[in-house]
């Protein structure tokens, strides 16, 4: 209930401001690529039924018992890996445990992910991303790819 005061309250002060809070057109926003990404997202409809299946498009989501963070439901090893990853290459950027809760940042991190592990197909990409770099090969990753894919059907 104190959320709910302290919420209408802050929204109260922030349209007193004269801000405009506008509600998203959809879940996934025009995003401008840092170099050392692969952002095509405008039309990217696995990394929307992703969002949708990892977190139903919450930025909020939380796994308490996975650490899962985000839309994309990101975990630490995935933070640390991506980091190793961007070493690797000699890029400088380096992403923080925070980032998860930042759509934009978790759709870069997912994007960075995919390119190093040379996954092109939705399947792949989804499949791996739930199951780690060989999630192609386990059976559990399967059932999520039916769910994904269900989601991709109905966007097209």
């Amino acid at each position: 209930m104190k959320r709910f005061i302290l919420l209408g309250f802050a929204m109260l002060l922030i349209s007193s401001a004269g801000v405009v809070i506008k509600p998203l057109q959809s879940p996934i926003q025009p995003l401008k690529a840092k170099p050392h990404t692969l952002v095509h997202i405008e039309n990217d409809s696995l990394v929307y039924a992703l969002i949708h299946v990892e977190s139903s498009g919450n930025d909020s989501a939380y796994c308490l018992s996975e650490d899962a963070v985000g839309c994309l439901q990101i975990r630490r090893t995935m933070i640390r890996d991506v980091n190793r990853i961007l070493k690797h290459r000699g890029d400088t950027t380096k992403y923080k445990m925070k980032d998860r809760w930042n759509r934009i940042k978790s759709i870069e991190i997912f994007n960075i992910y995919c390119e190093h592990y040379k996954l092109t197909s939705p399947e792949a990409k989804a499949r791996c991303w739930n199951g780690g770099p060989r999630g192609l090969t386990k059976k559990a990753t399967q059932k999520y790819w039916d769910k994904v894919n269900k989601e991709l059907n109905k966007i097209k």
